[in-house]
């Protein structure tokens, strides 16, 4: 709860809306989980590329076992990738508990 009351008076002018205290720390919540999400898509496209590479390789290499496995390789890589993605959500839920934001589930400001 300590994290709680020192979030409440950050001030940060680089995060857009950071410039008063009531507002810095619902900013900072958005931009983490823009970015997050940003990440989290970007993972996803390079996974589904990754994993469809490697397959159409695996076809193509027509028996070659060093082509096979370089496409293997590929095909390992991209799972690799998509299990970071899965322990990002992970990590973003422990710190969420750490200090006390909720960065997934965010409520965005309306006018008015």
């Amino acid at each position: 709860m300590i994290v709680k009351k020192a979030l409440a008076q950050i001030t940060n002018l680089a995060v857009p809306g950071g410039d008063s205290p009531t507002n810095a720390p619902t900013q900072f919540a958005i931009t983490v989980a823009t970015l997050w999400q940003t990440i989290v898509i970007v993972g996803g496209l390079a996974f589904i590329l990754y994993f469809l590479r490697g397959g159409i390789n695996w076809i193509m290499a027509g028996g070659d076992k060093g082509k096979i496995e370089e496409a293997r390789e590929r095909i390992t890589q991209g799972f690799i990738g998509l299990a970071l993605l899965a322990a990002s959500y992970v990590i973003v839920k422990f710190i969420e508990s750490a200090i006390g934001m909720d960065l997934l589930n965010i409520i965005w400001p309306t006018a008015g």
